[in-house]
């Protein structure tokens, strides 16, 4: 939905681009109704004639970016270390568990399974599960704890 958004949003920038562009090299002629309008024109001409063309260049540019790139207008398609350390603390404010022990043992088992799971699921991934039920989201995380408990030497109880 919103890919469709920004293609409307381009393609309306191009558009608008395109006819300031034209109207500020008189390619496009404002018309006048009454020969006094016909002399303000020429005036609005002289005073915003430049502007046009220099604005409208401008945006012409912008929405032909827009739609050559469109990826970039997004969200990171890599997890960032920011969005890594905030899933840490997020783990490590949300679990008794990993309160409880040695906070530098919570801090390697956490980094662990933020290193794993971020190798495993891309960011787009992770939105995804979002959407899914806690009971699927623990089967795609609890083997990568484990894991990464194994690997600590902590003991799991199921």
């Amino acid at each position: 939905m919103t890919e469709t958004i920004d293609i409307i949003i381009a393609l309306s920038t191009l558009m608008s681009g395109l006819l300031i562009t034209l109207i500020g090299f008189n390619i496009i002629k404002l018309k006048a109704k009454k020969p006094d309008d016909e002399e303000r024109m020429i005036v609005w001409r002289k005073k915003f004639g430049k502007f046009f063309k220099i604005g409208g260049i401008v945006i012409l540019i912008s929405g032909v970016f827009v739609i050559l790139a469109p990826d970039l207008n997004n969200e990171p398609a890599n997890w960032t270390q920011s969005q890594k350390e905030e899933m840490k603390k997020q783990m490590i404010s949300s679990s008794n568990f990993l309160q409880s022990i040695n906070t530098d043992t919570a801090d390697l088992v956490v980094t662990c399974f933020v290193d794993k799971y971020t190798e495993k699921f891309t960011l787009q991934e992770s939105w995804e599960q979002d959407k899914m039920t806690q009971e699927q989201i623990m089967e795609l995380t609890i083997p990568i704890m484990k894991e990464c408990f194994e690997l600590y030497g902590l003991q799991i109880n199921e």
